[in-house]
């Protein structure tokens, strides 16, 4: 079987002075579609249509990408693990307190937490070793809130894993394993148990049907509200890694 699949850089003149830098991969696919993530504008095309109609597509949407790519401009700055930096935990905002002794991770108080660590300076490694324990507080958050919920709205409960996407904040199988994206943890729970709550829907309706949102808004009335920060804000949860 033949892969006719191929990506590339490209840069899209929108004016005199202005222009686009995108990232263009083509597939067997019938239409077009634009993704914005973290490192800019994604282009997914029909592998036989021409990079100028792809341009004139994308062109068409400028505003729109202007709109979303101005969202994560301010958010490029990635975390930096030292004493005074802060993150988010549940939507509170957590202050570092970076010491250097045995390897452990402990709360000075609600708002501070305490990183010991044999190498601060080395922040590679001390940033693998925080990222660690929040993947574990994440775990333990989401499979005790995925409990409550099935246990609230009587739905099975289910096995809660972690996710590494860098497109999905929840997914779910055959096998009614629910996975959720660890970076969630940084959001406040209402945001994380939507997305909990979309996952079990799917698991009795496997679409996006009017069944499904329904269901969705049975067990998530707040849900469009959760939708509205993942869909304008998200972007803010990739800042750790």
């Amino acid at each position: 079987m033949f892969n006719f699949n191929s990506e590339k850089k490209v840069e899209l003149s929108i004016s005199n002075d202005e222009s686009l830098k995108y990232h263009l991969i083509k597939k067997s696919k019938k239409t077009l579609s634009l993704k914005i993530t973290e490192n800019g504008l994604i282009v997914s095309a029909p592998f036989f249509m021409t990079e100028r109609k792809i341009n004139e597509l994308v062109s068409s949407k400028i505003n729109w990408i202007k709109k979303k790519l101005a969202l994560i401009e301010p958010q490029r700055n990635k975390l930096i693990i030292k004493n005074g930096a802060s993150f988010n935990l549940l939507g509170k905002e957590i202050k570092i307190i970076l010491l250097q002794g045995k390897n452990k991770i402990e709360w000075s108080n609600t708002h501070s937490l305490n990183i010991h660590f044999k190498d601060p300076s080395n922040q590679e490694k001390i940033k693998i070793f925080f990222i660690k324990w929040l993947k574990e507080t994440a775990l333990d958050y989401f499979s005790q809130r995925a409990y409550e919920i099935s246990k609230i709205n009587s739905i099975p409960s289910n096995l809660i894993l972690l996710s590494n996407a860098k497109t999905k904040w929840g997914s779910c199988n055959s096998k009614t394993e629910v996975r959720i994206n660890w970076r969630l943890i940084q959001a406040d729970p209402y945001i994380i148990e939507y997305v909990i709550c979309h996952e079990f829907a799917h698991l009795t309706h496997m679409n996006h049907s009017r069944s499904f949102w329904n269901l969705v808004e049975k067990i998530s009335p707040d849900y469009k509200l959760a939708e509205n920060y993942l869909k304008n804000k998200g972007f803010s949860l990739y800042l750790l890694d």
